[in-house]
């Protein structure tokens, strides 16, 4: 499914997630995340060994809203299935670029620290194939084409 250009807009200029996995038949595990896209995936970057990360192996569905970074009212519903889990140095390298990003720095240190200097867990990508996008957009936009 393609993800709408206002979508990658938002998350191009820091949107924030709010993502929901399945701990247990009662249970829903919800994170503020920040969020990123590879043409129409949406990729989650997390420290492996989380609660999060047990859950999303155990129920792979996942919903994720995210929140346009001006205009909280307009944000994307994606209901998706974590198709591929990525555990290699280019998920500590990504992090690093969302940090950037999100932070203007790398994440947690400074930029003469290098990753295994900083001694941080190795992070992974969950790269979210998506099957769902519901659009709600305040009054004051138009709803996008994909809902």
């Amino acid at each position: 499914m393609q993800l709408p250009i206002e979508l990658k807009q938002a998350i191009d200029n820091n949107a924030f997630c709010a993502l929901a996995t399945k701990v247990n038949e009662k249970e829903i595990q919800n994170h503020l995340m920040w969020v990123d896209y590879k043409e129409d995936k949406i990729l989650i970057n997390t420290e492996q060994g989380r609660i999060k990360t047990k859950n999303i192996r155990q129920e792979s569905n996942i919903s994720v809203v995210i929140f346009h970074p001006t205009d909280m009212y307009t944000c994307w519903e994606i209901r998706g299935v974590v198709e591929t889990i990525v555990q290699d140095p280019t998920a500590n390298e990504h992090i690093d670029y969302l940090s950037n990003r999100y932070m203007g720095k790398p994440y947690g240190r400074t930029e003469e620290v290098t990753w295994d200097e900083a001694g941080f867990t190795n992070r992974e990508i969950w790269e979210i194939k998506v099957n769902k996008v519901i659009s709600m957009v305040s009054r004051a936009q138009e709803k996008s084409d994909s809902e």
